[in-house]
């Protein structure tokens, strides 16, 4: 039988990225426990990784060479984690008084820039592992697919990393578009891969099957970033507001892509034996569900929470490792 395919997928969400951010970080610590070295990285375990949004943003990180060994991650999945803690406020700071934000909330400037000191001049095709970050195209109408793989021969198909994410996080309502350009000076104006891939897992599941297509045996690991299981109010139907329903409508359609997605998945993954499939999604119960609050309060509460949730997921985080590991090893 041919090798395992790992392949781990994290959902959109901004600031609610910490939920998955925690676990991972939890998850690195617990496969370095069990391998007995403290340098295992979650590249090391994983063949292709995809996310939207802050889950793209996530994956760069996780699959960032480092600047010695270019085929060693340069950061641990803490260092991911913290990330959230140190950017937040800078990128989330709204327009001064007298600047034209529009429809937008946040002008791009202060992502852009801890973005670009982040990840400087590293490029699509330099990332260690094959990845899948997702973002829609303005000019053509359509879903669009970074792929680091097809990066490495294709220039046209080739970016800078600190404009992917840029692409993938540009969700209408919180920053403008992002009009970037491919090594090739092929450019393209994207928003948010949210827009139809809330929950990357499908594609990333899709593009494991192209890149390794001699594999029949997977391991899908899929992270949301926050169920939202409260109902809507009475209040909240009867406000007829452009900026009420808007908000509605956002947060209708992440769910139900996520669920669908989740659905589709489930049906796959059911029918082949050699293949195993976990998505683990933490509740946003007590929790401000809202995309961008960097506050000092909500940060701690989102970390507090991803804590907990790894705290009562020890069985299926022990599962996790044992798949992994079983493989690696």
């Amino acid at each position: 039988m041919t090798k395992k395919i790992n392949i781990l997928s994290i959902d959109g969400g901004g600031i609610r990225g910490i939920l998955p951010a925690t676990f991972l970080s939890a998850l690195e610590e617990r496969l370095q426990q069990r391998t007995n070295d403290p340098d295992a990285r979650l590249a090391d375990f994983f063949d292709l990784i995809a996310g939207t949004s802050t889950g793209g943003l996530l994956t760069c990180v996780y699959l960032c060479p480092d600047d010695n060994d270019a085929h060693r991650p340069k950061f641990s999945a803490r260092q991911a984690l913290d990330f959230y803690f140190s950017y937040g406020n800078v990128a989330f700071k709204p327009y001064r008084e007298g600047d034209a934000g529009g429809f937008h909330k946040y002008p791009p400037d202060g992502l852009e820039m801890q973005l670009n000191n982040f990840f400087k001049d590293l490029k699509l095709s330099q990332l260690i592992k094959p990845c899948c970050i997702t973002a829609y195209d303005l000019n053509h109408s359509e879903p669009y697919l970074f792929l680091s793989h097809k990066a490495i021969s294709d220039p046209r198909v080739n970016y800078y990393v600190r404009n992917i994410t840029r692409a993938t996080s540009a969700l209408p309502g919180i920053f403008p578009p992002a009009k970037i350009s491919s090594l090739a000076e092929r450019t393209y104006t994207f928003v948010d891969g949210s827009l139809f891939a809330y929950n990357p897992a499908f594609f990333g599941y899709m593009q494991a099957e192209e890149v390794f297509p001699h594999s029949e045996d997977f391991f899908l690991l899929s992270l949301g970033t926050g169920h939202v299981s409260t109902a809507y109010s009475n209040a909240q139907l009867a406000d007829s507001s452009d900026k009420n329903w808007a908000q509605l409508l956002a947060d209708i359609a992440f769910s139900a892509h996520s669920d669908m997605v989740n659905f589709q998945l489930e049906e796959i993954f059911k029918n082949n034996k050699h293949s195993r499939y976990i998505r683990l999604q933490p509740s946003l119960q007590g929790l401000n569900k809202e995309m961008d609050d960097v506050s000092p309060l909500n940060i701690q509460a989102l970390y507090g929470a991803g804590q907990n949730f790894v705290a009562s997921n020890e069985k299926t985080v022990k599962e996790i490792v044992d798949i992994l590991v079983a493989d690696k090893n």
